[in-house]
């Protein structure tokens, strides 16, 4: 969970330096503007990870098994949304692999982990598993 919300300050960090960098090419050392189509892309995909991972970390903090799911769709949305980006321009070859690296490791883990599964159950299935009753 602090991995995740580290790489969402990370994303978020990002997105501010690239919107002032457009306003202001020469505070990154650039001599032109990127076109706005794609700075707008990177900018709204950015928001879209960041806005899911508060949605990851509400169903992890609640236990929920959907956060098994999310996590798998949010993992393969982060490594799509990198490998976007050098396609546009926005990320180099060896920066697209970097930053593919995270999503990569986090739906690795999400898919192997017995730990995960164990941990990510909602509370009726807890009571069905502990022997409870089965709510009707």
């Amino acid at each position: 969970m602090a991995g995740l919300v580290v790489l969402a300050l990370h994303g978020l960090g990002l997105t501010v330096a690239v919107v002032v960098i457009y306003a202001n090419p020469a505070l990154g050392g650039l001599t032109s503007f990127v076109p706005l189509g794609w700075l707008l892309f990177y900018v709204l995909t950015n928001v879209v990870l960041v806005i899911y991972t508060a949605v990851l970390l509400v169903l992890m903090l609640r236990r929920r098994k959907a956060a098994i799911a999310n996590n798998i769709v949010f993992n393969l949305l982060s490594v799509l949304f990198v490998v976007l980006w050098h396609f546009v321009g926005e990320k180099s070859l060896v920066g697209t692999v970097v930053d593919s690296l995270p999503g990569l490791a986090g739906l690795g883990y999400v898919l192997t982990s017995k730990r995960v599964r164990g941990t990510f159950v909602s509370s009726r299935s807890r009571g069905r598993a502990a022997g409870g009753p089965c709510p009707s």
